[in-house]
């Protein structure tokens, strides 16, 4: 896999690896992002999903999201933190990795973000890079 990162859920029961480099980093601003974590957006570091290598147990939560697509939630059964994402209609093959389960997540730059018009006045976000106002075409 040459050059990793690692992550882990917060009681340290499910932890992984995954390749150094990821596709893209991106901020989610939907509502479901916002309710799921607990503040205005989630940050994803995604990869390949043949790339996430999972040591441990994992729970699963699917719901339907606003663009009608089925997105699963997989996270520690004890402690309750989102490990990753995955959304095979609009991101077939990756997973969407919760940036704040890594490691060491210090150099991760979002390169876009979207659903920007649901995103709370009091969340800034870097305003060079772009924004879709909701989830923009494949």
């Amino acid at each position: 896999m040459g050059e990793t990162r690692t992550g882990s859920c917060m009681c340290g029961k499910v932890q992984y690896v995954v390749p150094r480099d990821m596709k893209t980093a991106a901020k989610c601003h939907c509502q479901m992002c916002q309710k799921s974590t607990g503040t205005s957006n989630f940050t994803a570091a995604v990869y390949g999903i043949d790339d996430l290598k999972i040591t441990g147990d994992l729970k699963s939560y699917t719901y339907t999201s606003d663009a009608g697509n089925s997105v699963t939630h997989h996270f520690c059964p004890n402690c309750g933190s989102k490990i990753f994402i995955t959304n095979p209609t609009a991101f077939p093959g990756l997973a969407l990795v919760f940036a704040g389960s890594l490691d060491d997540s210090h150099d991760l730059v979002p390169q876009f973000v979207v659903f920007n018009k649901r995103r709370p006045a009091w969340d800034g976000d870097n305003p060079d890079i772009p924004h879709f106002p909701e989830m923009p075409p494949a």
